[in-house]
This record gives structure tokens, C-alpha cells and sequence, in this order.
């Protein structure tokens, strides 16, 4: 199962025309996101850090370790994004082990790739 696969017949998504901020940093975090089509720009200080598209999230840091928002997140598409709100995102990390894997996952993929933009590193 894929964070897609979760989320595919959601009807509860909201629709991002291209060039509109989701979320800025600084901001409180209320919902990550989970794509469903199209693609998101993630950034820090107008640094691009990672562009994802459909399956993947955006927004997971702040919710889960309630701090403002650490970057700014731009639809570079016009996006369908379902919001995923704290008691939603707790029942399916209680629920579903392999979404806590993928949102691990994601979050690693992302330091990897900052890791690699600053420092120049490769793992």
C-alpha cells in the first residue's frame, strides 16, 4: 500500500491552482498534506529543497512536532491535496504502520537531499 492508496478516494481534497503558497514558513501547522496530483515546491529562505508530486507529503514536520511551519511550500501545478489534520494523522499512524514508514521515509529523503545542498555530502 502507497500514501496514495490512502488518500485516492478521500473527498474531502482541496484544489491548489499552480503558483499558490499551501503554507509559509513561520506559519502554524494545522494540516500536512498529502498530494494526490501535481506538484509542490518546498523551500527555505527562496531555496528550492525538494519538488513532490503525487503520493507524497508535504507539511508532516510541523505537525508532528507542533513548531511553526520550517519552510514555504508553492504549487508548482495546479495541485489536489487532501489536508491531514492531527487526530487524522495520528489514527493512521496507529492504524496503518506502513504510512509511519513512509512518512520517515520522506523525512529522510528530504535531509538527505538539504545535507547534500549545504553541505555538498553524499550517503
Amino acid at each position: 500500500m502507497t500514501t496514495i492508496d490512502l488518500f485516492k478516494n478521500a473527498k474531502d481534497f482541496v484544489t491548489i491552482p499552480a503558483g499558490q503558497v499551501i503554507f509559509q514558513k513561520g506559519e502554524t501547522a494545522n494540516y500536512m498534506y498529502a498530494i494526490i496530483e501535481g506538484e509542490v515546491e518546498i523551500s527555505i529562505e527562496g531555496n528550492l529543497v525538494d519538488t513532490t508530486g503525487a503520493g507524497g507529503i508535504v507539511g508532516e514536520m510541523a505537525l508532528i512536532d507542533a513548531t511553526p511551519r520550517s519552510a514555504t511550500a508553492i504549487a508548482k501545478t495546479e495541485c489536489k491535496l487532501v489536508p491531514v489534520d492531527q487526530k487524522r494523522f495520528t489514527y493512521l499512524v496507529q492504524q496503518t504502520p506502513y504510512f509511519s514508514i513512509n512518512v520517515m521515509k520522506i523525512m529522510i529523503e528530504r535531509i538527505r537531499k538539504l545535507d547534500e545542498q549545504v553541505f555538498g555530502r553524499h550517503e
